[in-house]
């Protein structure tokens, strides 16, 4: 007896359609039709169509059911419901100005919420707002005070609860929604009583009378208020009147914005006379920390391990992710304990390094939203604490050759391909936490930065900044955590007591460095004493040496007598240079690695 059943492995339209002309055949029913031909081929095109799709969507339906294989947004989104995962919103960028302008008369100024101020950047020109009202009060004639300022401008969604309405929901209008900026006020019994309601991300001590909210994202890139069920948290009265209050924002694009203006008249009224207030702006701190909404990967990848902390920082990855999921603009974090720190420990506390996308540590702005946000998700005892990464830069010389011949770029443009592909590496390899610098990995991208790049011969320095206290007893310690070669440590000039000095490991008085050629033309180079000197530089064409501290070159360990340095030549801070016995670099513990993009030495030749 023939074998009449279909097979269901492959869904292909050529194999659905060969597998129901191979069933139809082994019928005896039609065991005389002729299955090519033209009326019967239409039959088995449409039955083969109509498999074919719903194979099709059935597939599409299950992937979209599951966070891993889900690719519409609504999916993810619906998905990371279950986990209870709140999909980060747009984030406005914040500036910090300082605003001053004369007394003129009053004794007491206020500065209400959402004054707006127009902040401009290379990227164009922005409405910034201000958050909160500030009262001033005078001090010598003038009035003057500190301002967080966010980019966008504040609108308000008004919903009335009708409990007539089955499942009402009350979606808010604008999909860039900064949820941070997000306050929600209740009015009932006619206006006679008007409710903060406060965000709540669980269930915890919650009551049928806590005014909370919950909040969640919903469909088209949109967020939805869902209020509590009368057992936890309240539900407002039915006719009650929603006031939802947000402010919109530019989404990352008004990073980097420094020059800001008035744009409300705060005049105000003495007597018959109006005083405009023009004030006085400086930039504290330059706009920065804006950020689109959060992707579908990075919902997918963050989703889960939300749910993993379950909304508390107690291990080191807790903390990690929490700030990972929360803050966009953070690129990579480090978290370790106090109690691990070598012959200083600071039990109860618990030190957070991170780094911006770009590669610069945090504005102390951010730092304090971090600690102040981690602070009601640790454990009772713990203090989280943000600290700069300690940053190893990498100084990179490069000798590049070209053929001009196959190629339409000057050595200008090569230089500057170069650059680009420098500058690509650093971001996507390097300003990062626990990696190694290859440098073989480097003159890879560097030689297929371009077609007509034949070769080069790249090198690296060490650098590390050291910032003082100016005019205060100070030691000071470094640690390369590698390995340097002797004779290649100095420093950039200071100023103490009135005299300029510098650090060197190289005595011209009295030479201790040997060098010496081994095998296979390496060299390697040795240092009988473990001083660090103190030259002074004061006098062109004299110098002097006096011990100053020693060093370590296996480990790169320095440790420097106390001095007072009262400022700086040519620098912001102590700069500290050596040349690593190897060119692959370790980052470890806090260390960052970072190439020093604006001191590239590149040297173009062709050849």
């Amino acid at each position: 007896m023939a074998n009449n059943s279909i097979s269901l492995v492959n869904l292909d339209f050529d194999t659905l359609k060969s597998t129901l002309k191979t069933y139809l055949k082994n019928q005896s029913q039609f065991a005389d039709y002729d299955f090519d031909g033209s009326n019967m081929s239409v039959l088995l095109d449409i039955l083969t169509y109509n498999t074919h799709l719903n194979a099709f969507y059935t597939n599409m339906a299950i992937s979209e059911m599951f966070l891993d294989s889900a690719q519409l947004r609504n999916s993810v989104i619906s998905r990371s419901k279950e986990l209870n995962y709140t999909p980060r919103s747009t984030r406005s960028s914040e500036a910090t100005i300082n605003i001053s302008f004369p007394q003129s008369g009053l004794n007491v100024f206020q500065i209400p919420f959402g004054t707006r101020f127009t902040g401009k950047s290379s990227n164009g020109t922005y409405t910034f707002t201000t958050k909160q009202s500030y009262v001033l009060y005078p001090s010598a004639g003038v009035f003057s005070t500190s301002l967080n300022i966010y980019d966008g401008s504040y609108i308000t969604d008004t919903f009335v609860i009708d409990t007539s309405v089955e499942g009402q929901r009350f979606i808010m209008s604008n999909e860039n929604v900064d949820t941070d900026s997000l306050t929600v006020i209740v009015t009932q019994d006619g206006g006679q009583t008007n409710t903060l309601y406060t965000q709540a991300t669980n269930l915890y001590g919650l009551t049928p009378t806590s005014n909370v909210y919950f909040l969640q994202a919903t469909e088209d890139t949109k967020y939805e208020l869902v209020f509590g069920d009368g057992i936890f948290g309240d539900y407002p009265l039915n006719g009650s009147v929603v006031y939802s209050t947000y402010r919109i924002s530019a989404a990352g694009t008004a990073d980097g914005c420094t020059n800001f203006t008035l744009d409300d008249n705060l005049g105000h009224v003495n007597g018959y006379t109006a005083l405009p207030i023009i004030p006085t702006i400086k930039v504290t701190n330059v706009a920065s920390g804006g950020a689109t909404a959060e992707s579908i990967e990075s919902i997918r990848f963050n989703a889960p391990r939300h749910y993993q902390t379950q909304d508390r920082a107690v291990t080191a990855n807790d903390f990690k992710n929490i700030v990972l999921m929360n803050y966009k603009d953070v690129k990579a974090v480090n978290v370790y304990g106090g109690e691990t720190i070598a012959n200083r420990v600071e039990y109860g506390k618990v030190f957070i390094s991170a780094v911006t996308n770009s590669g610069s540590p945090l504005s102390v702005i951010e730092k304090q939203n971090i600690e102040a946000f981690l602070s009601d998700k640790c454990t009772m005892g713990i203090v989280p604490k943000m600290i700069n990464p300690d940053y190893l830069y990498l100084l990179v010389t490069s000798s590049v050759k070209f053929n001009p011949n196959i190629t339409v770029y000057t050595p200008a443009d090569i230089k500057n391909i170069v650059t680009s592909a420098i500058t690509n590496y650093d971001v996507n390899y390097l300003t990062d936490f626990d990696i190694e610098f290859k440098l073989s990995r480097l003159e890879a991208a560097i030689n297929d930065s371009d077609k007509s790049i034949s070769s080069n011969q790249t090198y690296i320095i060490l650098r590390k900044d050291v910032n003082l206290e100016l005019n205060t007893d100070t030691y000071i310690d470094i640690n390369y955590r590698n390995k340097i070669n002797p004779g290649t440590l100095s420093s950039t000039v200071f100023l103490s007591n009135g005299r300029q000095y510098q650090y060197t490991d190289y005595n011209s008085f009295n030479n201790t460095i040997t060098v010496s050629q081994l095998s296979g033309g390496q060299i390697s180079i040795t240092n009988s004493s473990t001083n660090i000197y103190l030259k002074d530089v004061t006098t062109p064409g004299y110098e002097s040496y006096a011990v100053a501290g020693i060093i370590d070159y296996l480990s790169g360990k320095i440790s420097l007598n106390k001095i007072s340095v009262n400022g700086f030549v040519n620098s912001s801070s102590i700069q500290f240079f050596a040349t690593p016995s190897n060119q692959d670099i370790m980052a470890k513990n806090n260390d960052l690695i970072q190439i020093d993009l604006e001191n590239l030495s590149i040297e173009v030749l062709s050849v």
